[in-house]
């Protein structure tokens, strides 16, 4: 198998396994054409596998306190409202709220919010219950649009067969309940995998687009920086072109501005996250502080899921480093030092994955080489997706 940035190798793997890597001519139009039935109903199966385990959980277990009702009258959606949903609704309807203000929702970024407002501006209708079913429509079209967009990125840079593998390990991952639920996931997911797509294909003023949009939905987006670089750079790019890499840094430099501009501080965003527990920490620090613990299973700040999230996750970057493209791998590396350095503790890691999306298809590459692996990793993700949905359902933490 030829692989990625080391051309002339080969795998001693027999020819009838083998799958091609690059296959540069395939577009997004003519992936859309042929995949977009596979996705949708691949979609729509999983969510409502997953609204099942809801069910059967509000049914059988006992509620949370902490349980949200953004939905009372709809319970077949309000499962998909919990937690971060509150925030992102209260911003689309209410707007900032000061960074003095405890745990204020400053700390989360604004291009989600800022589309359901634009929605519910439309129909006329401000408030939260209907922000948070503009928020679910919202999320599961992002979802579907990032599904076709991977799948062209996997069809052109690997093969169609694994393109289909990758979609349904994304849509089965075991956080993959915040890809239908009113968090940003699905809208970054959307962005990032675009961002990627344009690269690869040396469209860079789509790709510097996509990257500013996704830094303006979640802190990883100033992270596409990388990939954007490594692409340029082996693309051999015209200097005009490098201006694709002001996308990412822009996203929350347009957003640090605009809370300058409604706080009059300048470090409104830094002051505010301090209340999550957010700023500067060295990982090794935080791994001795797991070590010390005491760990939980769920719940903050040190849960036993973040730390073998973590670790798998490396564990995986370390493994893909030979099975996808550099930029892949510079992303995802670039992405777990963020994430290991800006908390006091590895929050939500297990939630990041989707975010630092190459970690799936490396998971899938590998799935589709060793059969056992795949039915291991399907059986062991869906048990842990079923699981976490039943948490959420009742208004558990899951991560």
């Amino acid at each position: 198998m030829a692989c990625p940035g080391r051309p002339g190798r080969r795998s001693s793997r027999p020819a009838g396994r083998r799958q091609p890597l690059h296959t540069g001519r395939v577009s997004l139009s003519s992936v859309i054409r042929s995949e977009w039935r596979y996705n949708l109903l691949l979609l729509a199966g999983t969510r409502l596998a997953l609204a099942l385990a809801g069910f059967v959980a509000v049914a059988l277990l006992p509620m949370s306190s902490r349980h949200l009702e953004l939905l009372p009258h709809f319970p077949w959606l309000d499962m998909w409202a919990q937690w971060d949903a509150e925030h992102y609704v209260n911003i689309a309807v209410s707007g900032y709220e000061p960074p003095s203000e405890s745990f204020s929702n400053i700390a989360f970024f604004p291009l989600y919010p800022l589309l359901i407002r634009l929605v519910l501006l439309t129909v006329g209708r401000v408030d939260p219950q209907t922000g948070a079913l503009v928020a679910l429509l919202i999320s599961n079209v992002a979802l579907y649009g990032a599904l076709l967009y991977l799948s062209a990125l996997v069809a052109r840079d690997f093969s169609l067969t694994l393109a289909r593998r990758v979609v349904l390990y994304v849509l089965v991952f075991p956080t993959t309940l915040f890809l239908s639920s009113v968090y940003a996931e699905p809208l970054f997911l959307l962005t990032a995998v675009a961002t990627f797509y344009h690269a690869r294909s040396g469209e860079w003023a789509k790709s510097g687009v996509a990257a500013f949009l996704a830094a303006l939905t979640r802190p990883f987006g100033v992270l596409l920086v990388l990939p954007l670089a490594v692409e340029l750079y082996r693309q051999r790019s015209h200097l005009r072109d490098w201006l694709a890499l002001i996308g990412p840094p822009a996203g929350p430099a347009v957003f640090i501005g605009y809370l300058w501009w409604l706080f009059d501080d300048p470090l409104a965003y830094f002051h505010a996250g301090a209340s999550w527990g957010r700023g500067l920490h060295l990982p090794w620090n935080t791994l001795l502080d797991y070590i010390r613990g005491p760990l939980v299973m769920f719940d903050w700040p040190f849960a036993w899921l973040d730390l073998v999230s973590m670790i798998a996750m490396v564990a995986i970057l370390i493994a893909g480093l030979r099975l996808v493209p550099a930029s892949y791998s510079a992303y995802t590396a670039g992405g777990l030092l963020f994430a290991m350095s800006t908390g006091i503790a590895w929050f939500s890691a297990s939630r990041h994955a989707l975010a630092l999306f190459p970690l799936i298809i490396v998971l899938a590459v590998i799935g589709l080489r060793y059969r056992a692996f795949n039915y291991a990793w399907l059986a062991i993700s869906i048990l842990l997706a079923v699981g976490f949905m039943a948490r959420e359902a009742v208004g558990y933490w899951v991560t």
